[in-house]
């Protein structure tokens, strides 16, 4: 005998129980006790973001802790579709679901989505003008060669990430006990196939204008960015008043934009809470206890990932200690909102305002950096996967070729991967399947997502917040090797300053003496 429900209670406002009510009341008090705290003492904004994740995390441990950790989660009403040798499917009730525990976790997502998706209205129209700024800009002729460096070193982050994550995985054999096999299959996000090369790159340029404003792919929308900003550069010396109104246009334009950008910010560490208690509460904290060593690699691997990107800034006589300090909020933020793309313009304005890396840097490398090589949706999370795959399956068809060759193999498809991943949450997803396509196990995916896609939640939080420090770091390293880290800034020494300084001089003197030899001829 079924239940009857209460549409206005249970559907539409949410709120069914008593516990619900209270839990709800809770959790809402205190945020807006938080509100009133932080506008009262007026702390940095990084604290106020560290308190927000802390009490979020806080609050989701003290729920889970009620029902002692469950094996299923609480807010998942089903537990996983399976298919049996026969092809059919059998579907079960989810016994540790609880809907009061699902009707906060949809309360308290109110904050989490009101700012998701207030950043997410903003990125097509910064990464649109801060592009079109950078290429309308008179002789700026070191776009192509900022954007090369861009990618060659953030396929190399990836290419890092991907090979120590692997290896560790291989020795520590991850994959030891999982029982990886294809005799039972979840019916789960079926893989989809690779794309070829040519079509990713070809696809990047758009076959109309509207599209790429509607997506979640950022190069689209800076091909049309740049083709315009180009078109405006070329026509300024036909119609020179008319471009510097279109130029001044898009600069009141940015300002704008920006200004709506903080506003959102106001309440983003209200936001990490949300986000932190509703990623606690909604995953199967409890299984962590069988498949925690997947998890322990992917962290690790993590891990391993900032340490290599510190000692790059250091490498390149970065001052990493001032870098960590400004560049901190920019790693919190991913991690909270699980989204390169929602992260992308407050690391924009980071970078600009308070690194005081040059706008053509700036506005080039980062919108790449939240689609192509990303270091811990495709390198980590690959390294996991195939490692994970390699030592669970035993006796599978694909060990005859060879440890090296399939590592040598899953290393460039992963690479390849990278090119084609949007910064949206879930991308690892789809990075997962096109890996096992390249290497030709897509029958894999099914028992290999069944693992980790029940960690997915956790561990995009770090995955996401690698991938952002890691798009923050290469834009500082190409700034300094283009010499466009401002006098002010206090990530390089005095003498490193300097020497930024002749470089934009070198540069300045070489763009002179070519403008001079076209205007000659």
């Amino acid at each position: 005998m079924q239940e009857k429900t209460n549409v206005l209670l249970d559907k539409f406002l949410a709120i069914g129980s008593w516990q619900a009510a209270v839990a709800i009341v809770i959790f809402i008090g205190i945020q807006i006790g938080l509100w009133f705290t932080f506008k009262k003492f007026k702390l940095k904004f990084i604290y106020r973001v560290l308190i927000g994740l802390a009490i979020g995390l806080v609050f989701g441990i003290v729920i889970q802790a009620i029902y002692k950790f469950p094996q299923n989660g609480l807010v998942n009403q089903n537990l996983p579709t399976e298919i049996d040798k026969n092809g059919n499917k059998t579907t079960k009730d989810n016994p540790d679901f609880r809907l009061w525990v699902y009707q906060l976790d949809i309360w308290i997502s109110l904050a989490k989505n009101i700012f998701i998706n207030g950043i997410l209205l903003l990125t097509a129209p910064v990464v649109f003008i801060a592009i079109f700024r950078v290429t309308s800009k008179k002789g700026n002729k070191n776009v192509g060669r900022i954007s090369l460096k861009g990618v060659g070193l953030l396929l190399l982050n990836t290419g890092f990430a991907f090979v120590i994550t692997f290896w560790i995985g291989y020795l520590i054999k991850v994959g030891a006990g999982s029982g990886l096999s294809l005799d039972h299959l979840i019916d789960k996000n079926p893989p989809k196939e690779t794309q070829p090369l040519p079509k990713i790159v070809w696809e990047y340029l758009p076959n109309n204008f509207i599209q790429p404003w509607l997506g979640s792919m950022v190069i689209p929308l800076m091909v049309i960015a740049a083709l315009i900003g180009n078109s405006v550069k070329i026509l300024s010396k036909k119609k020179p008043v008319e471009m510097d109104a279109i130029r001044k246009g898009m600069d009141v334009a940015w300002s704008i934009v920006i200004s709506i950008l903080m506003t959102f910010m106001k309440i983003m560490p209200l936001a990490v809470m949300s986000m932190i208690a509703s990623s606690v509460i909604s995953k199967p904290i409890g299984a962590l206890a069988t498949i925690g060593k997947v998890l322990g690699l992917g962290y690790l691997g993590l891990t391993i990932s900032l340490m290599f990107l510190t000692l790059l800034l250091f490498v390149n006589k970065v001052n990493v200690v001032a870098w960590w300090k400004l560049s901190f909020k920019i790693l919190i933020q991913g991690f909270a909102t699980q989204s390169s793309n929602a992260t992308l313009p407050m690391s924009i304005e980071t970078l600009k305002d308070e690194v005081k890396i040059d706008d053509s840097a700036v506005s080039t490398v980062l919108p790449l950096s939240t689609t192509m090589g990303l270091m811990g949706c495709a390198g980590v999370q690959s390294g996991v996967i195939t490692s994970l795959l390699w030592t669970g399956a035993t006796n599978a068809s694909f060990h005859s070729m060879g440890l090296f060759t399939f590592f040598i193999l899953a290393f460039f498809i992963t690479l390849i991967a990278s090119l084609g991943i949007s910064g949206i949450p879930g991308t690892a997803t789809v990075l997962t399947s096109g890996v096992l396509s390249g290497l030709g196990l897509s029958t894999w995916f099914a028992p290999v997502y069944a693992i980790v896609g029940s960690l997915d939640g956790l561990f995009d939080m770090g995955r996401t917040g690698v991938n952002v420090t890691s798009g923050a770091v290469v834009t500082t390293i190409v700034a300094k090797s283009e010499g466009l880290i401002g006098e002010d800034s206090t990530i390089l020494s005095k003498n490193q300053l300097e020497k930024q300084k002749i470089i934009r001089e070198k540069k300045t003197k070489k763009e002179v003496e070519q403008t001079t030899k076209i205007e000659t001829k």
